[in-house]
């Protein structure tokens, strides 16, 4: 399996590199003392209380446990960016064959750089855990129904454009990095996590997307065959605000009444697309 999956872990770590690598220096965690600091001020935030409510199981012990090379402060390591978190949650929520183990989330560089003395995996251009973007999810001691269940689950939400999935064969661990597009959702995953509110699901994997028009208009003029129109009512400067929108055929018909009589001079115009979430 872990063989199968290497031309589409090398693809997922070229991506990874090429979206995240600019971040590196602003938002790597450089000591121990960083990742205090973010989690006082809120950059980085804790696993929930209680993670087996979320069928998650954190290693803290045995093999490889989180933390391994600082095991003292092992708690501090239980953590990650928000979004991070909330990625995690809603892949353990898919999971439905028994609990995901987590082996790994934040590091820094100083302890990134120790384990690069025993673990190839840990040498890379772009150091997802060091950024708090990355969670590992064990193979080893996982029952193979749940290993192939979570391979599935992971593969999916790949297809969906949600994360990126490195599979590594030192360790044995499913290494997974949430997509940029998704890090404002998956906040918003832990937010409501963490309040005791339902976050939703998606009615099917890969959702739909909704385009978003927002513009700003710099000068309105009449076209030419209502110029004289236009003017001889008053010639006064007007402050007007205006929505674009899909509606009914009442929607169409003051669109076309604005098609007819304005042109739009000089605007600012920028197109968006939004993630459509149906709750579950």
């Amino acid at each position: 399996m872990v063989t199968a999956q290497a031309t589409r872990s090398a693809y997922d770590a070229a991506l990874i590199r090429d979206v995240y690598e600019p971040y590196v220096s602003p938002l790597a965690l450089d000591g121990f003392n960083d990742i205090e600091e973010g989690l006082v001020t809120g950059g980085l935030v804790r696993l929930p209380v209680d993670p087996q409510r979320f069928n998650l199981r954190v290693r803290l012990d045995g093999t490889n446990p989180i933390g391994e090379k600082d095991i003292a402060r092992q708690a501090s390591y239980i953590s990650a960016r928000a979004a991070t978190i909330g990625c995690l949650l809603d892949v353990a929520s898919r999971v439905k064959s028994g609990p995901i183990e987590v082996t790994s989330l934040v590091r820094h560089l100083e302890y990134q750089q120790q384990l690069r003395m025993t673990n190839a995996n840990a040498i890379t251009d772009v150091p997802t855990h060091a950024l708090g973007l990355a969670f590992d999810i064990a193979m080893v001691n996982t029952p193979l129904p749940t290993v192939l269940e979570i391979r599935d689950v992971l593969r999916r939400m790949s297809d969906a454009g949600d994360i990126f999935v490195i599979v590594e064969r030192q360790q044995l661990v499913f290494h997974v990095v949430p997509q940029p597009s998704r890090l404002g959702w998956y906040s918003e995953v832990y937010a409501n996590t963490v309040a005791g509110q339902p976050w939703g699901r998606r009615a099917d994997e890969r959702g739909s997307l909704t385009p978003i028009v927002t513009t700003a208009i710099g000068s309105l003029r009449p076209l030419p065959a209502w110029a004289a129109e236009w003017w001889s009512a008053d010639d006064a400067p007007v402050d007007l605000a205006m929505a674009v929108h899909g509606g009914d055929s009442t929607d169409s018909d003051r669109r076309g009444f604005m098609a007819r009589y304005f042109t739009f001079i000089g605007g600012f115009l920028s197109a968006t697309w939004q993630k459509t979430w149906p709750w579950a």
